[in-house]
């Protein structure tokens, strides 16, 4: 005869069960979440996901670490280190037109692919944030696209749209960046490569975009874009840094 009540086995046995379906539970939601995390323009703001979300501008390509050091190259032409200060630079996705996302530094394992593109930030003598970054599209298409929707007034907060000074067929765009900062762009596009150049001036920070604050701002970065790749401006001006 046995001292155990016939049900006391089944008993214990109960949490054991309910333990394993809640960690079955719990996987599941953390395997759901990941997906959610990884996919491309996951985590973005309702604002801006209709821009640069899954269904919005298209994404850059993927490379090998060696592949970067050109595409720095030609950013690093437009602000010499002796000129202003870099403080930050390393690699972006599209979203970061409209996100202002800070740039990835190099991977840990020199094998990993990156995105094709390289961001270089500095700060002026005169107290600017200035933002130079070109991203390499899969063909001219796909680059047009994202030139369309990066330098259009959706999804940003007073945004306005205008043709640029220079280089040829460049756009420019004045808005409150994330950061509730005005901030003025300057986009262009050569084959796959989308080109960008952007100068948040020290002290615009509000609401509002006062008419005409940003002028010395845009002289300024369409100035500068005419030292990029293939800018193809037919002069540039000799003073074009901050001051």
């Amino acid at each position: 005869m046995s001292d155990q009540h016939p049900d006391q086995g089944a008993k214990r046995g109960r949490p054991g069960r309910r333990r394993a379906v809640g960690l079955g539970v719990l996987v599941g939601i953390i395997a759901g979440l990941l997906a959610y995390l990884l996919a491309p323009g996951s985590g973005l703001s309702p604002q801006v996901a209709p821009c640069a979300g899954q269904n919005g501008a298209p994404e850059v390509g993927r490379v090998g670490p060696s592949a970067l050091s050109g595409l720095r190259e030609g950013v690093a032409r437009v602000l010499p280190q002796r000129v202003a200060r870099l403080y930050e630079e390393g690699t972006v996705l599209a979203a970061s037109a409209w996100t202002d996302e800070e740039p990835a530094p190099p991977a840990v394992s020199p094998k990993s692919l990156r995105p094709d593109s390289y961001e270089m930030r500095w700060w002026a003598p005169n107290g600017d944030d200035v933002v130079a970054d070109v991203l390499v599209f899969a063909d001219v298409a796909s680059a047009t696209r994202y030139l369309e929707a990066a330098s259009s007034t959706r999804c940003r907060l007073k945004a306005s749209r205008l043709n640029a000074s220079s280089p040829p067929l460049a756009r420019n765009l004045s808005w409150l960046n994330p950061d509730g900062a005005a901030q003025a762009d300057v986009y262009f596009a050569r084959g796959p490569r989308v080109y960008r150049l952007a100068d948040a001036p020290a002290g615009q920070r509000g609401l509002e975009i006062g008419s005409g604050s940003l002028s010395r701002a845009f002289a300024t970065i369409d100035a500068l874009a005419c030292l990029l790749p293939g800018a193809h401006c037919t002069r540039v001006s000799k003073s074009v840094t901050p001051a």
